[in-house]
């Protein structure tokens, strides 16, 4: 695996800061879902988990999965997310689940599924603090597989798919075009 490159950090710190403030756009918007509606709040969770997916997805690097949430979550914190401190918590976490995804592949494919394994996986991250910190353990059983299930799909579609398409996008505008993401998209096409 080759090491990361100067332009490496450079975007994945640009996507991290612009992850985090939709992060707390997101926060804003999360506030209108009634805390009783357990499937509505756990079906928003997934976009939560977009930095690591689409920062891992580009860069191609061990770590960057988890290193992009971690800086997401900080932005997040800094521009006054109403978690405070625990948004490192769920950088941590989320950022690990979707790390785990990629590290199941090898760090050899950057697909679909993979993409979509590590969102679902960041999103088990989500519901381990959730279930621990958020008083998701005072929930009944049924609310609590409800909650898994939902954040589980909503990590794979908005924290997986979602990011897999921009980072296509970006890729096919040529804004990526001196990353892993661009050089393996023509390798493949030769």
């Amino acid at each position: 695996m080759a090491r990361w490159k100067l332009r490496d950090v450079i975007i994945m710190v640009v996507l991290a800061i612009v992850s985090g403030a939709l992060y707390k756009v997101w926060d804003i918007l999360y506030t209108f879902i009634p805390a009783v509606s357990v499937a509505g709040q756990a079906a928003m969770n997934g976009l939560w988990m977009i930095a690591s997916v689409i920062v891992a997805y580009i860069i191609r690097r061990p770590g960057a999965a988890l290193l992009a949430e971690l800086v997401a979550a900080s932005v997040e914190l800094v521009l006054g997310g109403q978690w405070g401190l625990s948004n490192l918590t769920a950088g941590l976490l989320q950022g690990t689940g979707a790390e785990i995804g990629f590290i199941l592949f090898l760090y050899r494919r950057y697909n679909l599924s993979s993409c979509m394994l590590s969102g679902a996986l960041a999103g088990l991250g989500s519901v381990v603090q959730w279930y621990f910190q958020y008083g998701g353990d005072k929930m009944s059983a049924g609310n609590i597989v409800l909650y898994l299930i939902v954040t589980l799909v909503s990590g794979a579609v908005l924290g997986g798919y979602l990011p897999k398409l921009v980072g296509d996008a970006l890729n096919r505008a040529g804004v990526v075009r001196n990353y892993a993401i661009a050089r393996e998209a023509k390798a493949m096409t030769q």
